[in-house]
């Protein structure tokens, strides 16, 4: 293990030690050349440079009191780095001759490159390139031939006589991998150029999640402009055909019927903004979280039978079944509500032209509570199962009689269930139906942390079911 501790006490060069959580650098260390020239009064300030340039794989130099550093970071652990502030965009005597001695044990890839000759490579050029630096080589032979350009006929030419930062492709035995690419020259007394070190690290994990995060804010956008867009959409078209209605003296039970519509339509909106709001305060980490020690069985036999009194669907039934009377459990009420009437919502969605029977059913162990949500609806197929939970996909299924949907409903079902240290699962026959079950904690809620008592009238649960069924 490298022996950073010793580093920060004894380098003349500001440095600190810093972790990245959640995607945010935090400083952990300083030593006294930080302390002195930079001072903890910039630590917000100078958090949010080094975020920029360990998160977001910016390049950055830092100006505190008119004084220009330039950033030198190298990872010496999971989630660590040593950042030093190196004055006047040079290293320190200091920082060369530990890069000698240690930089062997660093897992990021350091090279030294004098005169397009590669004169060091420490191991873990061996495991991201899978194959060992022979030394000195030339750097055309070296980490240049794994580099994959777009165009063919472009040639990757940098000179690092001066300070680099790009983010490369690379090709190896084991595929294509991203890379962060610095360099900084090497000086002697007289400022003319020695060589140059290079770091390299390996940031494919971090590359696919902003990938990925770019691809869930395209579809966001989508889902924003179709789901939200639409009930406002037919709310102002029915408006106006009330408004002439109303001139042309048409009889109210007509103008009824469109103010239906219009409620409908509202509590879409409402839904999408309260599954948005859930699911933003998971994305950000709030921990929302407030059981309550209840008895679940008589909680949930009662969200059936609101539900029943609220849908008008011919053949179609809704029966409750539990292995115990009465099971007092400490409960999120809020979200357990919502996740049973979500997996009912999502049965009579995909129920049958026939009709449907769906089993809500409550069992026990020492361990968890299953709720399970069985109908005989369509089905689901095995392409679609891995895409069910997934944040804003909506699987369109031909069969299917209603069309509108989020895709945020099981996703939050799914985190609800993880905030309650349980899970869901789902199994599902195409042409037979499906059957999910979501288990949470057999536990007791420490009654000194109850929050908030959870209370809520038939009417609000009605209001409830008839927002989360109003794409029925």
């Amino acid at each position: 293990m490298y022996d950073y501790k010793k580093v920060l006490l004894k380098s003349p060069t500001p440095l600190v030690i810093v972790v990245v959580k959640d995607n945010h650098a935090i400083i952990r260390e300083s030593n006294v050349a930080y302390k002195l020239y930079i001072t903890d009064r910039y630590k917000l300030f100078v958090e949010d440079v080094l975020t920029d340039c360990i998160v977001n794989f910016k390049y950055r130099q830092i100006n505190i009191d008119k004084t220009i550093y330039n950033l030198q970071i190298e990872k010496i652990e999971d989630n660590n780095f040593i950042v030093w502030f190196c004055e006047n965009y040079q290293p320190s005597n200091e920082i060369q001759e530990r890069l000698l001695l240690n930089m062997g044990q660093f897992d990021d890839v350091i090279l030294l490159v004098s005169h397009d000759q590669i004169i060091f490579a420490n191991n873990a050029y061996e495991n991201l390139f899978g194959e060992c630096c022979k030394i000195p080589c030339n750097i055309e032979d070296g980490f240049y031939k794994f580099i994959e350009l777009e165009d063919e006929n472009e040639s990757f030419n940098y000179d690092f006589h001066e300070i680099v930062d790009i983010r490369v492709k690379i090709k190896t035995k084991d595929g294509c991998k991203w890379v962060w690419l610095r360099s900084n020259p090497i000086k002697n007394e007289k400022d003319e150029f020695v060589s140059s070190y290079i770091i390299l690290t390996d940031i494919t994990n971090r590359t696919i999640d902003v990938i990925n995060k770019k691809a869930t804010r395209e579809k966001f956008f989508s889902f924003i402009s179709h789901e939200i867009k639409n009930p406002l959409n037919m709310i102002l078209a029915t408006m106006q055909l009330i408004e002439r209605k109303v001139d042309q003296n048409i009889y109210p039970e007509d103008i009824l019927k469109h103010l239906d519509l219009i409620k409908r339509n509202s509590f879409r909106i409402m839904k999408i903004v309260n599954d948005l709001s859930s699911q933003t305060k998971i994305e950000l980490g709030y921990r929302d979280f407030n059981p309550t020690n209840q008895d679940i069985v008589c909680f949930v036999e009662d969200i059936c039978e609101s539900v029943r009194d609220f849908v008008d669907i011919n053949d179609t039934s809704i029966v409750f079944d539990t292995d115990a009377e009465e099971i007092i459990v400490g409960f999120d009420c809020e979200k357990i509500e919502k996740v049973v009437i979500n997996l009912i919502s999502n049965s009579l969605k995909f129920r049958k032209k026939e009709g449907a029977v769906v089993l809500v059913s409550l069992t026990h162990d020492d361990k968890f509570i299953y709720i399970k949500v069985k109908d005989n609806g369509i089905g689901i197929s095995k392409e679609n199962m891995d895409r069910i939970f997934k944040i804003y996909e909506r699987v369109n299924d031909d069969r299917s009689i209603i069309k509108e949907g989020t895709g945020i409903g099981l996703s939050l079902v799914r985190d609800f269930a993880k905030l309650h240290h349980g899970s869901i699962s789902v199994k599902s026959e195409v042409g037979v139906g499906s059957e999910f079950v979501v288990k949470i904690a057999n536990t007791l809620a420490d009654e000194n942390e109850i929050k908030i008592h959870y209370k809520m009238t038939k009417e609000e649960r009605l209001q409830n079911i008839a927002v989360a069924f109003s794409d029925l």
